[in-house]
C-alpha cells in the first residue's frame, strides 16, 4: 500500500480508505468486547517483517510481535467508549496510524502471514475457550521470500485445522483474487476481494463487520473426558460482562427448539443451537466453554435457563398447554425435574407461580421416559396445571445427580404441546 506506484500517488485509492475503513471499526460501539492485536507489514517495527536483509525465520521471526498487543485481559479490549472517554485499546490503535511512516515496500506475504498465524496459534492455545481469528489484508501479489501460493495457503490451513484459528483474507488493488480465496478457503475464513478507489472504505468495512459477526464460536471442542462421558459435559456462555448462563443440551439440531447446545456425531465439538448461535455472535466479548467435572468430584444439582414457548393461536381462541414428553437418562438414585410457568405478557412471567411439572428417574418406578413409545402411553399433563391457559409458558430443568454426587444424568428431549380452544 505504498504512497506511490511509478510515479503515481495512489494513497487516496488505497491506504487513506483502508485506513479509515480500520479506524471506523475499531471505534465502533458494536466491536465492543473484542480484543485486537494489530500489525503493519513490511514494517520492522516492533520486530523484522521484511525481506531485507533476509527472509524472516519459520514462525514469521518478527512478523509475529504486534504492534499493538492483546493479552486477553479485559482492559486490552474495546468498549462501547470512544477512545476520548478512555477507551484504552482505541487509543493505543489510533496512535498507531499517526505513528505510521510512508507506507511503502515489497509483499513478503508468506511470513507475514507466518507471522500472525504464530502468533494468533499460541494465543489460541492460551485460551482454548475463546475463538481468535486473522484478518489478513493486502493490496498485492507475494514478491519475496516464499511466493508458492499453496505454501502460503498451508500456513492458513495449519492455523484452522491444527489450533482451530479461521484466517480471514481481504484483497484490493493489485492482489489476486485466487491467493485471496485460496487463504480463506484453507484457513476456514471468508474472502472478500475488493476494488481500490472510492468504493474501498465502505467494503472494507462492510467486511471487516461481516467477518466480526464469526468473533464468537459456535463449535467448541469437547475435554478428552467427556468424549467417553457425553452426559458428564457442561456448558456455559459468559456474556461480556461476565455473566454466566449453562446452556440446555439438546439431542440434536432438530430438537434446539428456543436454544442451547448439543453434540456433533463423534461427541467430540459441541455445537450451539442456531438461535443460540446468533445471541452469541451478536454481543461479542463473552465466551463459550464446554467442561468436564473430574470423575472423583461430587457433583451439584445443574438448573438450566428457563426456556420460553409462546402459544400462537388464531382469533377467538386462546393457547392452552396441553402435554410434555421427555426422554432422559437418570442413573441410580439421581433424578431430573422440570417446572414451568405461564402468562399472557412475557413481562409477568418472572413473578409468575413455579410448578413442579415432572420429575424422571429409575427408581422406585422408572419415568426416565415419557412420551408415546412408552408402555403404557405417558404425557404429562400441563392442562391439569394452575395456568394452562395462557399464551407463554416456561419451562426450566434441573439435573440432579446421585446421592453418592455421581453424574452421568442426561436430558435426550423434550417436546411441549398446546391446543387453541375457544375462549369462554
Amino acid at each position: 500500500m505504498r504512497q506511490t506506484l511509478s510515479g503515481v500517488d495512489v494513497s487516496a485509492d488505497r491506504w487513506i480508505p483502508a485506513t479509515n475503513a480500520l479506524k471506523s471499526f475499531f471505534q465502533d460501539p458494536a466491536s465492543a468486547g473484542l480484543g485486537v492485536a494489530f500489525r503493519f507489514w513490511p514494517l520492522d517495527n516492533p520486530g523484522p517483517c521484511n525481506e531485507t536483509p533476509s527472509c524472516p525465520p519459520a514462525g514469521g521471526g518478527g512478523c509475529a510481535l504486534p504492534l499493538v498487543p492483546f493479552n486477553g485481559a479485559a482492559a486490552d479490549r474495546l468498549t462501547e467508549e470512544s477512545a476520548a472517554m478512555g477507551d484504552q485499546q482505541e487509543i493505543k490503535l489510533m496512535q498507531a496510524f499517526i505513528n505510521f511512516p510512508t507506507p511503502n515496500g515489497e509483499t513478503p506475504m508468506y511470513p507475514a502471514l507466518d507471522g500472525a498465524t504464530t502468533w494468533a496459534n499460541n494465543y489460541k492455545d492460551a485460551h482454548p475457550e475463546e475463538e481468535v481469528a486473522v484478518v489478513f489484508i493486502t493490496d498485492g501479489i507475494p514478491s519475496s521470500c516464499n511466493t508458492v501460493p499453496n505454501a502460503i495457503g498451508n500456513l492458513a490451513r495449519n492455523a484452522f485445522v491444527n489450533h482451530g484459528v479461521r484466517v480471514h483474507a481481504v484483497g484490493f488493488g493489485n492482489s489476486n483474487a485466487e491467493l485471496i480465496n485460496l487463504i480463506a478457503a484453507q484457513g476456514g475464513g471468508q474472502a472478500h476481494n475488493l476494488s481500490a478507489g472510492s468504493t474501498l472504505q465502505g467494503n472494507l468495512l462492510n467486511a471487516l463487520v461481516s467477518i466480526r459477526g464469526e468473533a464468537l464460536p459456535c463449535d467448541v471442542t469437547v475435554p478428552l473426558a467427556g468424549v467417553s462421558d457425553p452426559a458428564s459435559v457442561s456448558v456455559v456462555y459468559e456474556n461480556a460482562a461476565g455473566v454466566e448462563t449453562t446452556l440446555t443440551p439438546r439431542a440434536g439440531v432438530g430438537s434446539c427448539g428456543a436454544g442451547g447446545w448439543y453434540f456433533d456425531s463423534g461427541n467430540t465439538r459441541v455445537k450451539l443451537c442456531p438461535e443460540t448461535c446468533s445471541i452469541v455472535r451478536e454481543n461479542p466479548g463473552g465466551k463459550v466453554q464446554a467442561t468436564v467435572l473430574c470423575a472423583d468430584e461430587a457433583l451439584s444439582p445443574i438448573t438450566t435457563s428457563w426456556e420460553r414457548y409462546h402459544g400462537v393461536c388464531p382469533p377467538g381462541t386462546k393457547a392452552r398447554w396441553e402435554y410434555l414428553t421427555y426422554s432422559t437418562t437418570t442413573p441410580g438414585d439421581s433424578s431430573i425435574e422440570f417446572f414451568v410457568r405461564s402468562a399472557d405478557d412475557t413481562a409477568d412471567l418472572g413473578a409468575a407461580a413455579v410448578t413442579l411439572a415432572a420429575t424422571a428417574h429409575a427408581t422406585p418406578a422408572d419415568t426416565q421416559v415419557c412420551d408415546g413409545t412408552s408402555t403404557p402411553s405417558c404425557a404429562v399433563d400441563l392442562g391439569a396445571l394452575p395456568g394452562a391457559q395462557a399464551d407463554y409458558l416456561e419451562l426450566q430443568v434441573t439435573l440432579n445427580p446421585t446421592s453418592d454426587g455421581a453424574g452421568g444424568v442426561q436430558v435426550q428431549d423434550w417436546e411441549i404441546g398446546y391446543s387453541c380452544p375457544d375462549v369462554e
